[in-house]
């Protein structure tokens, strides 16, 4: 009986003693984007797949893809304090989630300008098929006086891209392949009033859509987190069976 109280006696404090030193250290693990890390206790690890980290201060689990790691380090409580203050805050968990950017193409799809929305189909995936779908209106209200005529006018222009697209590439650079169709509205409206004869009016209405068809191949920037992104393409149109040469080029926010 003496010896199996020793023996328990031991095997606690050696499990409390492991425990206390495992807090002298915690892991952190810095992804390719050289600012992102995350830090706590690397719980599960598949040889060149990936990492499972479970963070302390927000008590979750996150799984990282190797392919997205740039390095792994121990800190020491000692430093812990001193360093947590001076480093950047973590940025959110980008895993689990559908790759996003939000820009506005100058010419390209719509023809003058457009507000774009673009989102990959899988997800943890920044490459790969997606698509985009984008906004442009313009109006214009102008007046001027020939003779005794004075003529108004009013045009209305909407366009609509519609995108499937298809990126290859592993880190920053994407080659960017698409091919859709761009819905154009046009409506105008002028009046001539001839003030000699009484403001006597004429008017005349014109309301017309069509349906172009738009590809594009050109080259796509992207950061490894969140922020800053720009895209340059060939975006030619296909009119009324008239291919018409164009260029594109965007800029916006990746989310």
């Amino acid at each position: 009986m003496p010896s199996q109280k020793v023996f328990v006696f031991y095997a606690v404090l050696l499990l409390v003693t492991y425990s206390t030193n495992a807090q002298h250290f915690k892991e952190r693990v810095y992804l390719k984007d050289s600012s992102t890390f995350y830090e706590g206790f690397i719980i599960e690890q598949a040889p060149a797949k990936y990492i499972k980290i479970y963070r302390l201060a927000q008590k979750d689990t996150l799984t990282i893809q190797l392919a997205d790691v740039y390095k792994l380090t121990k800190i020491y409580e000692v430093d812990s304090i001193k360093a947590v203050n001076k480093l950047k805050p973590l940025k959110k968990n980008r895993h689990n989630k559908y790759d996003k950017i939000a820009f506005v193409e100058l010419l390209g799809a719509a023809g003058f300008y457009s507000i774009n929305y673009d989102m990959r189909t899988a997800k943890n995936k920044r490459d790969g098929w997606g698509y985009r779908v984008g906004y442009e209106r313009i109006s214009t209200n102008f007046r001027d006086t020939i003779g005794g005529t004075i003529n108004f006018t009013k045009i209305k222009f909407t366009a609509i891209p519609l995108v499937l697209n298809y990126l290859i590439g592993k880190k920053k650079g994407f080659l960017e392949l698409g091919v859709g169709a761009t819905y154009f509205k046009f409506k105008g409206e002028a009046q001539s009033i001839t003030t000699v004869e009484r403001y006597q009016a004429e008017t005349f209405k014109q309301t017309f859509g069509n349906i172009v068809g738009s590809f594009n191949i050109g080259y796509r920037h992207l950061p490894y987190s969140y922020g800053f992104m720009y895209r340059v393409a060939f975006t030619p149109l296909l009119i009324a069976d008239v291919f018409v040469p164009f260029i594109g080029i965007g800029f916006g926010y990746h989310f």
